[in-house]
This record gives structure tokens, C-alpha cells and sequence, in this order.
């Protein structure tokens, strides 16, 4: 895309910077929220950039748009190492150019969260939540003790959202780790800790699985990923052991989600008065 900045001098530039990923379906995915985003904000160049894996990265974005007053608005779910450095180092010596809330912490993205799960329980043909299931809410994982604080606030608001207690757990360097949190849950339950998927496979619908598939009475370990898009994080989430996975906030094919929209504009919006 041309990334000459030709909209109106009091309009800063919106970096969108993503993860990155090599996923085709998670590329698209993101890439369809940054056309909502552009569709929302005639007056303002989005442009499309990433701290990881594709390019143009976000140092290449900050240099292109050196001259202009631009904010970078993470499209991660939760502030970590990305945001409080890597964005942070990009945009440091640019005094025009500053760097907005991630995505999450929200409740907003708690309604995502539990209408995926209630997709994925009507797509495999399974009962809804019931009172003796386990639901996990699945996050990558970081080392920033703020990261895994804004998860823990999300599994509250994914616990209010469904009505039912929910756990968080990581797939990288916080615990609990999502073995752990499935065999735990498994535990509880008074059920063996190795359910289909847990060998590599991924997890097949509810109503395929084997005679051995816990009943929804019995209770039922339900994998609700907290990650933005398909990818490397969400190909592990379905080869964890859960009796139903969601799918990740945003899919291909599919709609975007009008929250994400909304909140993507809104940290732009409240970022942009400092830029």
C-alpha cells in the first residue's frame, strides 16, 4: 500500500502494529481489521505494520513516517514486552509519535470470547455451558508480571460474561501452563488427564470424538482462546486436551468483530491528543 501520508496534517498517522504471524488464515484475519479500522477513519492513513515475523516492521514504519505525528496502536490483547519495549524503543525518537493502550484489558472482548465458545459448542453439535464444565481461557503467556495481570482481569470478565468460573491459563513463561490447568480441571472432575488432542491431534468436534468423550453432565474441560487470530498459538490451544476449543477472536473466513473495531479507534483516538 502507498503509506505517503496524504490526509490532513491534524490527523496522526495509525500505526496498527501487530504480532505477526506466518499463519495465511491469521494474516487475513488482522488484515480485516485494519481495513474496518480504515473504513471507520476516512480522515486518518492506517497503515499496517508488525513487531515480529512479517514486514514492514514497526521501526521501518516509524522511519517512513518520521515527519508526521503518528500512534501506534498495539493490536495485542494484553500490554507485555512488545508494548512496554519493542513499541516503546520504536517510537522513542520520534517526540510526534507515541504508543496507545493494547486491545485488552476489556469487557468487550470478554463477549467476543463467549460467543465463540458458544459457536464452537453449537458447531460440534454439543449442549451449552453447563454447571459442571471447566472453562480455561487460554493466553499466550508472557513474563511481565502486567501482562498476566490484565489476563487475570480478563478471566474475570470472561466469568461474568458466561455466567461460570474461569481460569486463566498460558501457553509460554506464566503459570499455570495449560497442561497443568487441563489435568487440574480433569482432577476436579474426577476424570483422566489424557483427552483426545492431547498427543498432537488436534481436537475433533464434540460429536465425532470417541465413546470415552465426557458427557456434558459428567463436566467438560472447554478451551476459550484469549489471541487476537489463527496461528502457531492457536494450532497448540487445539492440541491441549479440551472437550470443545473456540476459535481465537478473530477467524478466516469471518466477520470481524465490531469490538475489536471499536477498540482499535478508541486508543487511537484517546492516544492521538499526546502525539
Amino acid at each position: 500500500m502507498d503509506c505517503v501520508n496524504t490526509h490532513p496534517a491534524s490527523a496522526p498517522v495509525l500505526l496498527a502494529c501487530a504480532h505477526g504471524t506466518r499463519d495465511e488464515r491469521g494474516q487475513r484475519a488482522v488484515a480485516a481489521l485494519v481495513e474496518q479500522v480504515r473504513a471507520a477513519l476516512p480522515e486518518v492513513d492506517v497503515v499496517d505494520t508488525w513487531v515480529d515475523v512479517q514486514e514492514p516492521d514497526l521501526v521501518a514504519r516509524t522511519r517512513e513516517h518520521a515527519e508526521h505525528p503518528a500512534v501506534v496502536v498495539p493490536l495485542l490483547l494484553s500490554a507485555g514486552y512488545h508494548v512496554f519495549v519493542d513499541m516503546a524503543r520504536a517510537v522513542q525518537s520520534s517526540p510526534q509519535h507515541v504508543v496507545a493502550a493494547a486491545l485488552g484489558p476489556d469487557r468487550r472482548l470478554a463477549g467476543v470470547m463467549a460467543r465463540r465458545l458458544t459457536e464452537a459448542l453449537d458447531a460440534a453439535g454439543a449442549p451449552g455451558l453447563a454447571q459442571a464444565d471447566r472453562v480455561l481461557m487460554v493466553a499466550a503467556g508472557s513474563s511481565d508480571p502486567r501482562s498476566r495481570d490484565d489476563c487475570e482481569l480478563m478471566a474475570r470478565y470472561l466469568g461474568d460474561a458466561l455466567g461460570a468460573p474461569v481460569t486463566a491459563a498460558y501457553l509460554s513463561a506464566a503459570q499455570p501452563s495449560v497442561p497443568d490447568a487441563v489435568a487440574a480441571a480433569r482432577a476436579e472432575l474426577g476424570q483422566h488427564s489424557e483427552r483426545p488432542g492431547s498427543h498432537g491431534r488436534a481436537s475433533r468436534p464434540y460429536a465425532a470424538q470417541s465413546s470415552g468423550t465426557t458427557p456434558a453432565d459428567a463436566g467438560r474441560v472447554l478451551l476459550v482462546p484469549y489471541l487476537l487470530a489463527p496461528g502457531f498459538f492457536h494450532g497448540r490451544v487445539l492440541t491441549a486436551g479440551g472437550d470443545v476449543v473456540a476459535e481465537p477472536l478473530l477467524v478466516h473466513p469471518g466477520s470481524v468483530p465490531p469490538e475489536l473495531m471499536e477498540l482499535t479507534v478508541e486508543h487511537y483516538r484517546e492516544a492521538a491528543s499526546r502525539a
